[in-house]
């Protein structure tokens, strides 16, 4: 509601900020050492704010730990990466994907259909101005992320995905319980603009680099991320905790 994917912010505090750190650190790099450049102090407790909403912020959440790693790994992969996890943390990012890809590619999605949209999914709860203000923030966000092109037209195009957005992608839908071919087709596939055999071959590379586990043949898929869950998280997911 408040701002698109802070991908400028976001590149800041990865680069300000070491892999291993803590709440606490993102926390203080913003607000303490104003890593942001932000010119006020309210100025960077609402970015804090935004960025801890989209994100969490916190090694102790999985699906930040993993953006945290893999934007290391491939930061050319950090618009796609940051996009996952805003994906399932924000519901009107995730309304508005439904909307997004209907389109095919060259057609154009003007603002005035993001909030026709919107009210339609969301009847009666936001103002005009309020939807007209995140149907602008929601085609900047879909634009930094290569679904769309354009400013005053924007047009539907295809992402480019890399091994490391495509891994964790589906690391998200494993996170939620889906597995093997139900993963490999489900809305995180489609998300980052692939298709099965894609997300397939991205996969086997995420495997050669030690992401995941990866077993492909004889009509059954088999992908296995519990190297990159912490105890807790693994019992959680199979029910033992």
């Amino acid at each position: 509601m408040s701002r698109s994917l802070m991908l400028p912010d976001l590149g800041l505090l990865f680069t300000a900020v070491p892999v291993t750190a803590g709440r606490a650190d993102y926390r203080a790099a913003i607000l303490a050492e104003n890593v942001l450049g932000k010119p006020t102090f309210s100025s960077r407790r609402k970015s804090e704010k935004h960025i801890y909403e989209l994100y969490g912020l916190d090694p102790a959440l999985a699906l930040f730990r993993l953006l945290r790693r893999f934007a290391a790994e491939d930061p050319a992969s950090l618009p796609l990466l940051a996009l996952t996890c805003a994906f399932c943390r924000d519901p009107q990012l995730r309304s508005s994907f439904d909307l997004v890809e209907t389109l095919k590619p060259g057609e154009v999605l003007t603002r005035a259909q993001m909030m026709a949209y919107l009210e339609e999914v969301y009847p009666e709860r936001f103002s005009p101005v309020m939807l007209a203000s995140l149907a602008t923030r929601l085609g900047v966000t879909w634009a930094a992320t290569g679904h769309l092109k354009g400013t005053a037209k924007r047009t539907r195009t295809l992402p480019v995905v890399t091994p490391a957005a495509c891994t964790y992608a589906m690391f998200a839908g494993y996170l939620l319980g889906l597995r093997g071919d139900l993963l490999v087709s489900s809305v995180f596939t489609h998300l980052v603009g692939a298709d099965p055999s894609t997300v397939l071959s991205h996969l086997a590379v995420g495997s050669r680099n030690g992401w995941l586990r990866l077993r492909h043949g004889g009509g059954v898929t088999e992908i296995d991320f519990s190297g990159l869950l912490l105890p807790d998280e693994e019992a959680l997911l199979n029910g033992t905790h």
